[in-house]
């Protein structure tokens, strides 16, 4: 009797080993899920802070300037320094894309990119520009900041696919065209200084 008793003992603690060995794989793939359900979340907030950061440090940079733009854009994925976005996977200051727009047509209806071959030279030109013509094509009026992979054209913004944290979450977020994508975030504001104050050099 002893001996039978001690086999059920043993053949229940074998049992109760599995049955909690498969409790806790679903515990833990719950547990991840939810964490990755909060950081989507985050992601998709964060986003539109991102891009209103951009755009906000852009109105009032100056646009001429390399390093002062690319400090834009590290301030607004909140680093102070070349760097990833926290939590944001690949996400760096590269995916920050900062467009000047000129308000054209009788109505100023029309907004579009200023192209390269008429972006003012600094500053100071843009306002003489928007004196002379506040609708001409070299009139910056509005800052656009959003979120694109980065090597895209100059019109073309395309969304940054979502990746999880987690590898083993992987397999449910399908790459290419039927990726998961993040919102541009697209954020526009007007063009205040952009750098432009009173002691600084013309430019031609």
């Amino acid at each position: 009797m002893t001996i039978n008793l001690h086999q059920r003992l043993r053949r229940q603690d074998g049992v109760f080993a599995v049955e909690f060995a498969m409790l806790a794989i679903l515990f833990f793939i719950f547990l991840f899920a939810m964490l990755e359900v909060a950081r989507a979340v985050y992601l998709w907030n964060m986003v539109h802070e991102v891009t209103r950061r951009a755009a906000r440090g852009a109105a009032v940079a100056d646009f001429s300037n390399a390093a002062a733009l690319q400090a834009v854009r590290e301030q607004a994925i909140l680093r102070a320094g070349p760097g990833r976005l926290p939590l944001g996977g690949a996400i760096n200051d590269a995916y920050v894309r900062i467009d000047y727009l000129s308000q054209s047509g009788s109505s100023g209806s029309t907004l579009a990119p200023v192209p390269v071959s008429v972006l003012p030279g600094c500053p100071q030109r843009n306002r003489i520009n928007c004196l002379n013509d506040p609708h001409g094509a070299s009139c910056i009026r509005f800052v656009r900041a959003r979120l694109c992979v980065p090597g895209g054209g100059a019109g073309q913004c395309e969304r940054v696919p979502y990746r999880p944290i987690l590898p083993m979450l992987d397999m449910m977020f399908p790459s290419g065209a039927q990726a998961v994508r993040l919102p541009s975030g697209t954020t526009m504001a007007v063009a205040e200084s952009l750098g432009y104050h009173e002691n600084a050099a013309f430019c031609p």
